[in-house]
């Protein structure tokens, strides 16, 4: 009797484990988010997964449009300015004044990079491909990251403004990213109060 008790005690984590397994939805590869709670939620409209053929998502030339393939549907059109962003092979991107922003960091601050155009690349004023913006919120503007960008947004925040300074004396927007993030997750409080 202690043995089928035993037993049966051991196989409760397997068994919870096999429940949790049949609820489990797998987010799709590919799909469009509607608004920043989809994004919040990742709840992805006309998803998909990149291996199902006959699917596609890609961007309108000289459009601010998407358009999503459907097996067994017509071809449907959506305005970026319709739409929050999309979610192509596993990548989230943010939609902003017609562009599409790659999103970095979505939790204290949302952090974007975007190419920089060829035509900065090759005039010589960009030092990297790569420019690096941020927003307060999911659904509020996108700035690029300048010390006084961040100091007009957070304005609210005495214990980061002083530090936004540090910004502009890194030279690589990779380096000036990371700063920021990092900067959102150091508590000043905690270390002035113990020192």
């Amino acid at each position: 009797m202690k043995t089928v008790i035993v037993a049966t005690i051991a196989l409760l984590p397997f068994s919870a484990l096999a429940q949790q397994a049949d609820n489990f939805v797998p987010f799709p590869d590919n799909g469009v988010y509607l608004s920043a709670i989809d994004f919040a939620k990742h709840k992805l409209t006309d998803g998909f997964d990149s291996g199902q053929p006959g699917y596609r998502i890609r961007q309108e030339t000289f459009q601010p449009t998407l358009k999503i393939d459907q097996p067994n549907a017509s071809e449907e059109k959506i305005p970026l300015s319709a739409l929050w962003g999309e979610r192509k092979d596993g990548v989230d991107y943010r939609s902003f004044d017609g562009d599409l922003y790659r999103v970095e960091h979505s939790d204290r601050i949302y952090i974007y990079s975007k190419p920089t155009p060829a035509w900065m690349a090759m005039g010589g004023l960009a030092h990297t491909p790569t420019l690096y913006y941020f927003s307060r919120k999911a659904d509020s503007p996108i700035h690029l990251i300048t010390s006084q960008n961040l100091e007009d947004i957070y304005y609210d925040q005495p214990d980061k403004l002083a530090q936004f300074d540090q910004v502009d004396d890194l030279n690589n927007p990779a380096n000036q990213a990371n700063f920021v993030v990092r900067l959102f997750y150091t508590d000043t409080h905690s270390n002035q109060a113990t020192e």
